[in-house]
């Protein structure tokens, strides 16, 4: 007799992390993996094929062979003051949180970009079913660094953070569940759900965008859409007798501003032609705490206007450009490129 098939749905995915440089499973044991409420991920291993090149008298291939692996991933998360995305800034600014004022936990902690190099563990667990029974799929990934994220905010937008990973190390497994749900799992005890927290959005809780001409002069500039990328500049590093890379390296820390503004003047077109300075800042305020984001030194890259049909608002598209400049954090200055600073409500 047949039977009504019912295939999985994305529900039946999960994504979770534990913070750490271990390469198996062993050097995780008594690490708390976090769930991860993802709106989308990417996380895939895969080997490069590569065919045999002999020749042959019947004219067809033979002998191909998947070689090296990658392992990657991809996760898209709401942005908010949740402790996985304090964890996740900290993974991309290759820094650890620093208090403000040691004598004023009130006054909060922030990150500059540095050189910590920073991993995690992610554990991808696909679901056949709720029962004791039923089969999990589980894709487990090692030294996962997170090369970049951007920080997306569109009008009338719910605030996203779209995080780019490379791993050095993946394998996958499959067990049925048990008692304790968690079957063939790293994890050695159950995966922590994040709290509920607001999910920021551009209309209510971006509270302002200030660019400042070199002379510190707030410029009228009004944003229709933003986005800040920082860049990593992770690779693989590949080595003979590795099933998958050797190792992570880690390039030059870049960060970009860009978005639309409406046109006001040429100012933005001057200090693209004349090499200006501006320096930008802004904030993200939520019911668990406000985050302010710091750009000292920005190089204003081809802005442009154009017409584009009639009835239209005339714009400017704008591509700022960081580079290492200084920020003031409580009473100290502080070096970098970008700084944030979370403090809680």
């Amino acid at each position: 007799m047949s039977s009504v098939k019912s295939f999985n749905d994305s529900s039946a995915v999960s994504v979770a992390y534990a913070l750490g440089d271990g390469l198996d499973a062993a050097e995780f044991a008594g690490e708390a993996f976090n769930l991860l409420p993802y709106t989308t991920e990417g996380f895939q291993m895969s080997k490069e094929p590569k065919t045999s090149t002999a020749i042959r008298n019947d004219r067809r291939p033979a002998n191909s062979k998947n070689t090296k692996g990658t392992a990657s991933g991809a996760a898209t998360v709401e942005f908010g003051a949740a402790p996985f995305v304090l964890d996740m800034l900290s993974m991309l600014f290759m820094n650890n949180w620093e208090m403000v004022d040691a004598q004023d936990p009130t006054a909060g902690t922030y990150l500059t970009d540095g050189e910590v190099k920073q991993f995690m563990a992610v554990e991808k667990t696909t679901k056949s079913g709720p029962l004791e029974t039923d089969r999990l799929d589980h894709e487990t990934y090692f030294g996962v660094a997170l090369n970049d994220a951007t920080l997306e905010f569109g009008d009338a937008e719910l605030v996203t953070l779209a995080m780019n990973f490379m791993a050095i190390q993946a394998r996958y497994t499959s067990e049925v569940a048990g008692a304790d749900g968690l079957g063939g799992s790293i994890a050695d005890a159950a995966k922590v759900v994040p709290d509920d927290y607001e999910i920021a959005d551009s209309s209510n809780n971006l509270k302002s965008v200030i660019l400042r001409d070199p002379d510190g002069v707030v410029l009228p500039v009004i944003f229709t859409d933003l986005s800040l990328q920082v860049q990593n500049n992770v690779r693989e590093q590949g080595g003979l007798g590795f099933e998958f890379a050797a190792g992570v390296g880690f390039g030059k820390v870049a960060a970009t501003l860009s978005g639309e503004i409406y046109y006001v003047d040429q100012t933005l077109l001057d200090s693209h032609m004349k090499n200006k300075r501006l320096s930008a800042e802004f904030d993200v305020e939520t019911a668990q705490g406000t985050f302010t984001f710091m750009l000292p030194n920005l190089m204003v890259q081809s802005p442009t206007n154009n017409s584009e049909g009639e009835n239209q608002d005339y714009t400017t598209s704008l591509t700022l450009s960081a580079e290492a400049g200084e920020v003031t954090i409580g009473s100290a200055p502080q070096q970098c490129i970008v700084a944030v600073k979370f403090v809680p409500a």
